[in-house]
């Protein structure tokens, strides 16, 4: 019994900035960040750091990138059984510019051309699915395999083949990105109706349970009572916001196999997702599960 996530992996080199890119400039850059990401790896590496046993399916290639991949996988203790036998793929990687004064950051992802593979459904019955829509295929075999197992989409942007996967998750947990592109409207707490309006058709999508993502505007979610609710955001000095969503959703991944109410588990999302964009990297920035809990004792919510 386990959590398996499927997506996306990726090298991640991050370039620190204190001022914004400006246009046809040189830069002379002492030094770079480098480390693990991607939405299902990152994800997978906070579950095993927290305790919970993880399988990744996802394709990374026999290059050097891939090697170093796999050295943190095997270093985090994530389960490598099932990735996706497409050995002839060049590792994704991504180059990320950080404002390190504001925390924000620029992403250019090259994804690696994909190939026809065959992946057999494993044996093994996993508790919880946690897909970033990247493998829709694999993603939707696994669900219909496994439907009692508890599953959950990283919706970050509105795609096709994220949409198809969306439609049949238990919890559809998505950007503000993707609520807009999918309604035409972006959420504005300054207006709690339409706010409400825009949460209630994301949740139609799949017509169980949605969240909504806002990044430094906290998130939206119904609570058990029924009750559509703003979580506000933790009030934190950010150096970089990469991987945080990624972080988010691990944790949350990791709160449905811990079988959490969604309020707890929203806010103990939050608050893995405020301790990340702390630190430089994505994968390097996944906090410890006590350090998370003890964040959540000491540092309150903006109001």
């Amino acid at each position: 019994m386990s959590i398996f996530c499927i997506g996306q992996s990726a090298y991640d080199i991050t370039i620190p900035l204190k001022e914004p890119l400006i246009k046809n400039r040189k830069y002379r850059i002492e030094k770079c960040h480098e480390c693990g990401g991607g939405p299902a790896f990152n994800a997978a590496c906070l579950c095993a750091m927290w305790g919970a046993p993880v399988q990744l399916v996802s394709r990374i290639g026999a290059d050097h990138y891939g090697e170093i991949l796999r050295k943190i996988l095997i270093t985090q203790g994530v389960g490598m059984d099932y990735l996706i036998p497409d050995r002839e793929i060049q590792t994704p990687y991504s180059m990320i510019v950080a404002g390190e004064t504001d925390g924000s950051r620029t992403l250019f992802n090259v994804p690696g051309q994909k190939h026809e593979v065959v992946w057999p459904i494993p044996q093994e019955t996993p508790d919880v699915i946690l897909t970033d829509g990247h493998e829709e295929t694999i993603s939707l075999e696994l669900m219909h395999a496994f439907p009692q197992a508890v599953s959950m989409i990283d919706a970050g942007t509105f795609r096709d083949c994220t949409f198809a996967v969306a439609k049949e998750v238990d919890y559809l947990v998505c950007s503000e990105d993707f609520a807009r592109q999918y309604t035409g409207c972006a959420p504005d707490l300054s207006d709690w109706t339409g706010c409400q309006k825009i949460f209630r058709e994301v949740e139609q999508i799949n017509r169980k349970h949605a969240v909504i993502t806002m990044g430094d505007q906290g998130l939206l979610y119904r609570e058990e009572d029924g009750t559509v609710c703003h979580l506000p955001s933790y009030k934190v000095p950010a150096v970089d916001s990469t991987g945080a969503g990624d972080i988010f959703h691990g944790a949350f991944a990791f709160g449905l196999y811990q079988k959490m109410p969604i309020g707890k588990n929203v806010r103990q999302s939050s608050a893995a997702a405020a301790l990340s964009v702390q630190k430089t990297g994505s994968q390097t920035s996944i906090p410890g599960r006590k350090e998370t809990e003890c964040f959540q004792e000491h540092q309150p919510v903006q109001g």
